[in-house]
């Protein structure tokens, strides 16, 4: 799962040089937050030329990461408009603040419980094969984080509660953007075409 940091005015000046600017694929359905937009309009926003936008329209409704939506005739400046929405749930600040202010008391109890347990995890390490072969304990919590989040996810989904699978995509959720980039957008559009390029 993925999430947008945008750098805040406020924040400290050595944390702000650590955040990572927003890949275009994610100010692009940050754009779409508040209205559908048409290539011409995200074009303006951003801009780019409408062939360069174009393309990442098409690279985001092939993945999955925005769609084509119907509105209304009088919204539309000509027939022949097509305008797209984001399908990738946008967390605006409000929204953000009530959200981790309601999961801050469940993370304390994770927390908790976690630390009540810290003990025999260390313990079942020093048992391995891994523990044996040099690695530390640290190199290995990617693995236990991963593995807790999971068991913790099917204990939810047991008790009937709503579990969310990630899309294929990987982009789960995108934070609405604070302030403007400081990287222009055509560049940004070249490290994107260079990531799939690698990826691919």
């Amino acid at each position: 799962m993925k999430q947008v940091r945008v750098s805040s005015p406020t924040a400290p000046s050595n944390a702000a040089s650590l955040t990572p600017l927003p890949t275009p694929r994610e100010r692009l359905v940050a754009a779409l937050a508040d209205r559908p937009c048409t290539v011409a309009q995200l074009a303006q926003a951003f801009g780019l030329s409408q062939p360069t936008m174009l393309d990442q329209v098409r690279r985001a409704l092939r993945d999955g990461v925005i769609v084509e939506v119907a509105v209304a005739d009088d919204e539309r400046r000509f027939p022949s408009e097509r305008y797209y929405a984001t399908a990738v749930p946008v967390i605006r600040q409000p929204d953000r603040e009530l959200l981790e202010s309601a999961c801050r008391g469940l993370a304390d109890d994770v927390a908790e419980a976690l630390a009540k347990r810290w003990c025999d995890v260390h313990a079942a390490f020093a048992l391995t094969h891994l523990a044996r072969e040099g690695w530390a304990f640290n190199d290995l919590w990617p693995y236990l984080n991963e593995t807790i989040s999971r068991r913790v996810v099917e204990r939810v989904g047991g008790f009937g509660g709503a579990v969310a699978v990630a899309p294929p995509h990987g982009l789960a959720w995108v934070e609405e953007l604070e302030e403007t980039d400081l990287q222009p957008m055509d560049s940004m559009d070249r490290m994107d075409r260079n990531s799939e390029e690698r990826t691919a």
